[in-house]
């Protein structure tokens, strides 16, 4: 009989790239901006928007004594929609939360002295300090953002997704993936996440430990309070994963008003098994390993899971 294995754990990786933690549902082209309620002169909220030309910065005020603090990643850098609302936006309302939503203009790793300057002002200035809990959060290029601005907030609890920890040739020459980030001017402050999370809360490092940039990265961040939780087979998309499994919401209210402990993640991570991505990927790590016999089992596996979920 022919092995039809490509047929039922096809990795899907590409038929959804949207690593945000609310969706795009209601980001339909042409209604009005999901902040527009809000920061809309008139408007029901208080907040502002601020803009220079490499970043902007947009705040919400919202019930809950708690701040999120996100960083746009690549996949919406180029978005010049009217639409365009911060990595989160969504999620930070449907939760009452204040958010502090960075948007980026290019691929420029945050390397701009304005917006260093406006965050360690906003730092100087007692901001941060009104809330109970601030928690900065991003994926890839926010990652390495939510990392490296968080140790400006004493006390920060931060949910990093596949963070590098610098683009400096000099301290990472292994690192070949970003050379448009690598030319940026990494001698600006907060160039570097190693060493300076010391004074922060939890920080929370998800990422696939098999995917080797990232693994180098995460080996880079020494400081005591780092945890990593391991994305196992998701490559340098672990957050679109964890959204996949349905475990990306969950992730970050636990980090919003809780604590994330390894035990519950790694529950909430056996959704991988379901997942025709990760038995996919495990079948191609286990062939190249010459182990093809433990390749055929995560397929009957999976294939024993999806018969009895259907």
């Amino acid at each position: 009989m022919q092995d039809n294995m490509q047929d039922d754990t096809q990795d899907d990786t590409n038929k959804d790239e949207n690593d945000d933690v609310g969706g795009d549902d209601d980001l339909t082209a042409g209604a009005l901006p999901l902040w527009f309620p809000e920061l809309a002169p008139g408007g029901d909220g208080t907040g502002f928007i601020e803009k220079n030309s490499r970043h902007s910065l947009m705040f919400v005020k919202r019930l809950q004594p708690v701040l999120l603090v996100t960083f746009d990643n690549l996949s919406n850098v180029g978005d010049q929609s009217p639409e365009r609302v911060p990595w989160a936006f969504k999620f930070a309302r449907d939760q009452h939360v204040s958010h502090l939503g960075v948007l980026a203009h290019g691929k420029l790793w945050y390397r701009d002295p304005q917006l260093i300057d406006r965050m360690q002002q906003l730092s100087d200035s007692g901001f941060f300090a009104d809330y109970e809990r601030v928690v900065f959060a991003g994926a890839s290029m926010g990652a390495f953002a939510a990392l490296v601005f968080a140790s400006l907030v004493p006390g920060a609890h931060v949910m990093a997704f596949n963070p590098q920890s610098t683009l400096n040739p000099e301290l990472v020459p292994w690192e070949d993936r970003y050379w448009i980030g690598q030319r940026q001017d990494w001698t600006l402050p907060l160039s570097d996440a190693q060493g300076i999370l010391g004074n922060c809360g939890p920080v929370s490092v998800f990422y696939d430990p098999y995917h080797a940039p990232d693994h180098q990265h995460f080996l880079r961040l020494t400081d005591a309070n780092v945890t990593p939780y391991k994305c196992w087979f998701s490559s340098h998309k672990s957050a679109v994963f964890l959204r996949k499994i349905d475990a990306l919401k969950p992730l970050m209210h636990a980090g919003l008003f809780g604590e994330i402990t390894e035990q519950e993640f790694y529950k909430l991570y056996r959704g991988r098994r379901a997942l025709p991505w990760y038995v996919g990927s495990l079948q191609k790590y286990f062939t190249q390993k010459g182990r093809d016999q433990m390749g055929k089992r995560a397929r009957m596996q999976y294939r024993r899971l999806k018969r009895a979920a259907s």
